[in-house]
């Protein structure tokens, strides 16, 4: 599902208001702080403002590329992924082509996860949770470990998983299933990906489609082609349990 930037022009009572910002303005205008914003220009990830004086002046193209990178963060891209993205960007670049950028990135599932600590890991798994079977949840796909040292997980995904813990499976299995999804899921992915560059990409950079077409397609696609893959791997599954039993 996308969520990110607007898909239209913004408005003129917009561009005047974005026209000149501080760089207080401009940290309120995307719910960043002003530490944050100085942060990312001295990363290379912003223009340089327009001085007069000892004040520095921002603008529309420094409130839209900072709004894409607080997207992009949120998506759980790292830094020197968001300034890949960037660098494709045109400093004018229109708020239409920011969109094109969000939906284009934005992940294929919305977000349900929850964001803990080590105490709030074990509250949402109901138990005493050591190191090594956050490994486990980790290569389950059930949890993320963040840099800043939290936990990311969906509490749906993180309960089957713990559960699926405390049952005896061999973690040699867990680790085996884990690689074999992750490598068809690879797979399949590169092949949607190509399948976008030809069919969607390529005729926007042409012309013949417009942004907000782009995004229109993005949001029917991914729910249909991720009901798909459902459907197409069970069905594939029950056939396979199928032939083993029958098999003599």
């Amino acid at each position: 599902m996308w969520c990110g930037l607007p898909s239209g022009r913004m408005t003129g009572v917009e561009e005047a208001l974005d026209g000149e910002l501080t760089v207080d303005e401009l940290a309120a205008r995307t719910g960043m702080t002003v530490r944050t914003v100085r942060f990312y220009a001295s990363e290379g990830l912003l223009p340089p403002p327009q001085r007069r004086g000892r004040i520095a002046y921002y603008d529309s193209r420094h409130r839209m590329r900072l709004e894409l990178v607080r997207t992009l963060q949120d998506h759980g891209y790292t830094l020197s992924a968001i300034q890949r993205v960037l660098d494709r960007i045109p400093l004018d670049a229109t708020a239409a082509e920011y969109a094109v950028q969000s939906a284009v990135l934005a992940p294929w599932l919305p977000e349900h996860t929850e964001e803990f600590d080590r105490a709030g890991l074990e509250r949402r798994a109901g138990q005493r949770v050591d190191e090594d079977q956050i490994d486990q949840l980790v290569a389950l796909g059930a949890l993320e470990r963040r840099p800043d040292g939290l936990f990311r997980a969906s509490p749906a995904m993180l309960g089957h998983a713990v559960q699926l813990l405390a049952l005896p499976v061999p973690a040699a299995v867990l680790k085996d299933s884990a690689a074999i999804i992750d490598e068809h899921a690879t797979a399949v992915a590169n092949g949607l990906t190509e399948l976008f560059a030809r069919a969607i990409w390529g005729p926007y950079q042409r012309g013949e489609i417009d942004h907000e077409q782009v995004v229109a397609i993005l949001e029917r696609m991914r729910p249909l082609a991720l009901q798909g893959l459902l459907g197409a791997f069970a069905r594939a599954a029950d056939e396979t349990t199928h032939r083993r039993l029958e098999s003599p």
